[in-house]
């Protein structure tokens, strides 16, 4: 069964070696899409063998008997516009691809061969090893796989989730008897059957067309006859539960975890009882636990539902993001949890509300947009393990069948008799560290006069099930289109201190639509105290309307709120029935806002904390901030604005508040199924919150312009220990030409850089070249980080990379590079969403003419071979305008003789000129 507004065509088929195929034809396609799916993952590790599944993955992409290259199919894959990955997972190991439409047959003919014929070369096999190793190390240092270290601790050694599952240089080694080689060999041959693959390819080749293709390619793949083996030992020990864990995080982390074993739901797909009860257990509207915590001033937010499943049992899920004050009573959290637990069972399960969600799942599948092609498949080819062929393109989101007695079971398992408690805070006790992360943590059993304090009810506690949904869209008719209103945007409104710009969408025609408004105002960006006060506002605003917003949200209406540049943009997407009524609500709360203390000075600490966990993110995240600090003016870093919330005051907030309207403008867009009436009804609420007068002037953006032959070193300190690269390359001017070049030399690079130094030279796990415009100012980005290699080797490498590249690229592969890159700038919009965003980005770029893909594509197109090597030499190799950003880790060694040493992103920004963005 497909949605009525997609116009796909599929058809499912078995092949003869009982392989599951889903084809999905579209004619206007510009990108073509696949993924295979196997019924195999880390659950199915060999014993001793921990991240054998995960290292298999890895392997396939590197050589098959019929295309032995280990960089044919990367090489191929990315000339032709595409991209490609994979994951593992505990029951799943996923491969995907996308890439232009007319190059699908070569493609999955290279695909193919991974399940037909790999190589395994003894070379690849040796240097990937380090990749899987590089990928361990850079998750030393993450938060959440020091917990999920933890937990597999404490669960049954028995049951294989409680194994390491990503894999190390120690656990992939060479053993007496048993080389990682012949180890992978028989992990294949016992789990990498037809069988146990489920295959969706989506082209712009008709259905009989693409079955021709794929079928003889893919009836190689030999069936082996595998039967998934069932899990009969329990995820956790008999009396293990109740447990209480404590876990020392290396962020500024406050979590409480409760995590319940339950039996496994997924063959009752068409009931989907975790939907029903994640729903209600992580609601955020009036009545809700998460509304009662808040008001206690012990949490700041809750998510709810399904969590880690099996062949034999599940888990549900419930955590709580904590304040400082619920980490001290975070027994009186539990409490409140199981007091909504038992409001529930005492309510018993709801049809209205079971209905309600339905309603609300089949308005979403009866209007689905179609989304990004690769992630398409990958999901689809995922679920048809679990769905009927005919639920295959719903199965996720189907609520057709209200089964009160497995509700009610259901809820029955949310005790504390049946609960595995997790605190994570700095400030726990801990009597052990665990295996493979080093994690301090301490583990108690829960005793009986626990189990009473948690379950004592709270007597007016206001707990209550959610009301009916106000906003749930009830008039979805398409509103009559008008001849003006069917091409771009058209400004529609212009006074003083706003504008609206609004237009009809003639293609997709859903009713659906987006209104976003950019309140722009000097008092934002100009000093750190200036950025501080606006993401405190935000914030505070988003919160005061959470409530209210939270159903609409469950209703397909969707709102942010949120600072950039040169104000605050607030927007609202999805159904357009009811969203002028949201939207008045909204601004209503803008107008008179009521900020109490305790949520100012929880929202505050949030947001304290959050830049204070900058220091525990992805080392790269840091080194890309630290440039985007030295890069754009107004960017401050976190600790000039952690300074500055430290002495906010709430009267700091009214007050700012109070600037940042007196100076504010608007610029709106209304864009989907609406009448053109929205634009007075929208401007008249608008008007409320703006002043009169002339409109003030707007400080330019600014981006700092690296001189040519000029280069600058920043070296960073991170508190890790692998060496991190970032080294920018900014274009000669912001010209079209200059974009046009610096995109196509992205583009022509990025296979080559990942092939030469993570799988020839194994630098890291993180090997990344991309084009990364600055507010459209063109410039490379080269990114490295490397457990193995000094910084000095890596830029060395980097440095005789880009030496080699123009003498490497002949003619063809320049004219296959530069048509991927012009399909990729020309690709039409998929749905309603993207074309939205895209008028949106253009207004606040003031690109009026909405044309600037063409502009960019024409350029492109215009460049030949001569033209690009004349530019790649002058500005990339020879004259660069390069920044470097250097975390030397554990090395302790800054390249030589790349450029001047500075110690700052100011005095970056402050020692340079700059392009000045009006």
């Amino acid at each position: 069964m497909q949605s009525p507004n997609d116009d796909y065509a599929y058809r499912y088929l078995t092949l003869d070696n009982e392989m599951q195929v889903l084809l999905i034809s579209d004619p206007d396609a510009p990108k073509a899409a696949a993924s295979l799916d196997v019924l195999v993952g880390s659950g199915d590790n060999p014993p001793g063998r921990a991240g054998l599944a995960h290292f298999l993955e890895h392997m396939l992409f590197l050589g098959t008997d019929k295309y032995p290259d280990a960089a044919e199919y990367e090489a191929f894959v990315t000339e032709h516009g595409g991209s490609r990955n994979a994951y593992t997972s505990f029951e799943h190991t996923n491969y995907f691809f996308d890439i232009q439409a007319a190059h699908l047959p070569g493609a999955l003919d290279r695909f193919a061969q991974f399940f037909i014929a790999p190589r395994f070369d003894e070379q690849y096999v040796g240097r990937e090893m380090n990749a899987v190793e590089a990928e361990f190390q850079m998750g030393l240092k993450s938060d959440s796989r020091r917990g999920l270290d933890v937990l597999q601790e404490t669960m049954n050694p028995a049951h294989p989730f409680s194994q390491f599952t990503v894999g190390s240089l120690e656990t992939l080694a060479d053993r007496p008897g048993a080389g990682i080689r012949d180890d992978l060999l028989a992990f294949y041959e016992r789990h990498y059957s037809a069988d146990m693959m489920s295959l969706v390819v989506f082209g712009a080749e008709t259905l009989d067309e693409l079955e021709a293709l794929v079928a003889p390619m893919f009836e190689e793949v030999p069936n082996r006859d595998v039967e998934p083996e069932p899990i009969s030992e329990p995820l956790f020990a008999p009396e293990e539960l109740p447990l209480l864990l404590t876990v020392k995080p290396l962020a500024t982390s406050r979590q409480l975890e409760v995590v319940f074993p339950i039996a496994d739901y997924r063959s009752d797909y068409a009931a989907n009882p975790l939907a029903y009860l994640g729903n209600l257990v992580g609601h955020e509207g009036a009545g809700s636990l998460l509304s009662r915590l808040k008001e206690e001033g012990l949490a700041e937010g809750l998510g709810a539902g399904s969590g880690l499943a099996w062949r034999g049992g599940a888990l549900f899920n419930v955590g709580i993001t904590l304040t400082e004050k619920g980490v001290e009573h975070y027994e009186r959290v539990l409490q409140l949890l199981f007091t909504y637990l038992d409001m529930l069972r005492e309510e018993g399960p709801q049809q209205w509300l079971y209905s309600e969600q339905s309603q609300l799942a089949e308005l979403g599948f009866r209007f689905r947009e179609q989304s990004n092609p690769v992630n398409y498949v990958a999901a689809l080819s995922n679920g048809m393990h679990y769905y009927k062929p005919e639920d295959i393109l719903r199965g996720s989101s189907l609520m057709s069948n209200y089964d009160e007695q497995m509700l009610a079971q259901l809820v029955r398992d949310l005790v504390p008799e049946n609960a595995l408690v997790t605190l994570s805070d700095s400030s726990v006790q801990t009597d052990r560290v665990s295996g493979h992360y080093e994690v301090p943590y301490g583990k108690t059993q829960v005793t009986d006069q626990q189990i009473a304090r948690w379950t004592k009810p709270v007597e007016g506690a206001g707990l209550t099930l959610p009301q009916p949904n106000a906003f749930i869209a009830e008039d979805v008719s398409l509103v009559p289109l008008q001849e003006e209103l069917l091409s771009d945007p058209i400004l529609a409104l212009s006074e003083a201190r706003q504008s609206v710009w609004f237009g009809q969408d003639p293609e997709f025609r859903i009713p659906r639509g987006a209104t976003y408004i950019n309140f722009r105002s000097p008092q934002v960006g100009q000093q750190p105290d200036q950025t501080a006060a606006a993401a405190l506002y935000a914030a505070l605003l988003k919160d005061a309307a959470n409530e209210f917003t939270y159903p609409a949200q469950l209703a397909g209406l969707n709102f942010d709120v949120y600072k950039h540049a040169q104000g605050l943009s607030l927007r609202v997407s999805g159904y357009t029935d009811k969203q002028q009524v949201l939207l008045g609500q909204l601004l209503e709360v803008v107008q008179n806002p009521q900020f109490s203390p305790q949520r100012f000075a929880n929202i505050r600490a949030d947001i304290i904390r959050t830049l204070e966990n900058i220091d525990s993110t992805r080392p790269t995240s840091q080194v890309m901030d630290d440039l985007r600090e030295a890069l754009l003016h107004g960017q401050w870093g976190e600790q000039e604005l952690v300074l500055a919330l430290d002495t906010m005051t709430l009267a700091d907030i009214e007050a700012y508040a109070d600037d940042f309207w007196a100076s504010a403008t608007a610029e709106t867009m209304i864009y989907g199924n609406y009448m053109p009436d929205a634009v007075a009804v929208t401007a008249d609420l608008i008007r409320k919150i703006l002043p009169t007068g002339e409109a003030p002037v707007m400080p330019p953006l600014k981006v700092t312009r690296l001189q040519a032959g000029e280069a600058l070193q920043y070296p960073v300190t991170l508190s890790h220990d692998d060496s991190v690269v970032g080294w920018y390359l900014q274009a000669r001017d912001n010209s079209w030409k200059d974009r046009a070049a610096t995109a196509l030399t992205g583009q022509i690079i990025k296979s080559g850089f990942f092939q030469q130094l993570r799988t020839e030279q194994q630098l890291g796990y993180v090997v990344t070249s991309f084009s990364w415009p600055q507010l459209e100012i063109p410039g490379l980005m080269l990114l490295i980080q490397s457990p193995n290699a000094s910084a000095v080797d890596v830029v060395t490498a980097i440095d005789e990379f880009m030496a080699g590249v123009e003498a490497s690229l002949d003619e063809e592969q320049f004219r296959r590079h530069r048509a991927a890159l012009v399909g990729e700038i020309v690709r039409p919009h998929k749905n309603l969403w993207e074309r939205a965003e895209f008028y949106w980005q253009s207004l606040a770029k003031k690109q009026y003419e909405f044309d600037s893909r063409q502009q960019l594509a024409a350029t492109v197109r215009d460049l030949t071979l001569e033209q690009w090597r004349d530019y790649y030499r002058q500005v990339f190799v020879e004259q660069r305008h390069s920044l470097q950003v250097i975390a030397p880790g554990r090395f302790g060694v800054v390249p030589e003789g790349y450029g001047e040493t500075v110690q700052d992103a100011a005095s970056i920004r402050n020692s340079q000129d700059f392009y000045r963005i009006d």
